[in-house]
């Protein structure tokens, strides 16, 4: 997994650290919606917290040339402080952590895996691009690209001076970076805003987390839902489940249609970062629609 440290990141990676079906080989954490450091040290939490120590996370140190604001990137700093991450102090399991940077660790996954393996990206593309730049070998290593970005027949969620919103934030941040990955052979599923805007993060999903009071993984989950309240107010953007409905797919893929689309990458301009359907595109494997209902009982049955 690669995530950037969000909200919604962190509840994919609790998602994903309960799926038994998965062997979760590693997670990478890129600097682009948080700050790495508590980012880390959240990640390094909820994998102690769900029986996944063994499981090395590595920080990001590339990053891309559109920063996201600042006032987006401080959850993390607030889901560290949550008591529910902090009941044991030192913690009593190891944290076997990388000395790596994350683009170099995620090289080093890929090389000592035995068979192709799935990446499941809920951040930029950055690490995997300078991967595959530097060694295309690895290109065979990986089975699959889950990627939550992009947007075709939605506006997009930037709005930044300069651009014309038609560019989706994960995008956006490394546009070259995306664009290298999209250039490559590796097969692609994505999740773009047209579909995982259809998982708002809704008062009724949020407190049924509440019956379950008393379970770290259930007052996590909620805990992390009920933080992205006020997102609508202060932001004009409504806090969807992005990220952990790109993720579910990887436990429930019934709960999603797909089609086949050929796209490319905008990289320059006021539209870079958008992803544009075109013929001359490459072509990767697109959710269309999903099951939202069916989602927020699969999270709560999952979660609790």
């Amino acid at each position: 997994m690669d995530h950037d440290g969000s909200l919604d990141d962190l509840l994919s990676l609790l998602l994903l650290s309960r799926y038994r079906s998965v062997d979760l080989l590693g997670v990478a954490i890129t600097p682009a919606d948080c700050l790495i450091a508590p980012a880390v040290a959240t990640t390094r939490r909820i994998l102690d917290l769900t029986g996944r120590e063994h499981v090395v996370a590595a920080a990001g140190t590339l990053t891309g040339p559109n920063p996201f604001p600042m006032a987006w990137r401080t959850d993390a700093l607030r889901v560290a402080a949550l008591p529910v991450l902090n009941r044991h102090t030192p913690l009593t399991t190891p944290t076997p952590d990388s000395s790596l940077p994350a683009h170099q660790q995620l090289a080093d996954w890929l090389r000592a895996a035995d068979r192709p393996v799935t990446i499941l990206a809920t951040g930029p593309l950055t690490n995997l691009a300078w991967c595959l730049e530097h060694h295309t070998t690895l290109i065979d290593a990986i089975e699959e690209l889950v990627f939550m970005g992009g947007a075709f027949d939605v506006p997009g969620n930037v709005d930044e001076p300069g651009h014309d919103g038609s560019a989706e934030w994960n995008v956006y941040w490394d546009p070259a970076g995306a664009a290298k990955v999209f250039d490559s052979p590796i097969p692609i599923t994505v999740f773009p805003l047209d579909v995982t805007n259809t998982a708002p993060v809704t008062d009724a999903f949020v407190r049924s987390f509440g019956t379950h009071y008393g379970n770290p993984v259930s007052d996590l989950a909620g805990s992390l839902l009920a933080l992205s309240f006020g997102t609508l107010e202060s932001t004009g953007i409504e806090y969807c489940c992005w990220d952990s409905l790109t993720t579910s797919y990887l436990a429930q893929p019934d709960l999603f249609s797909f089609d086949e689309v050929r796209c490319d990458i905008v990289t320059t301009g006021p539209s870079q970062g958008r992803t544009v359907a075109c013929a001359a595109g490459r072509p990767v494997r697109r959710a269309v629609s999903a099951d939202p209902a069916g989602f927020y009982q699969h999270c709560v049955q999952t979660l609790t």
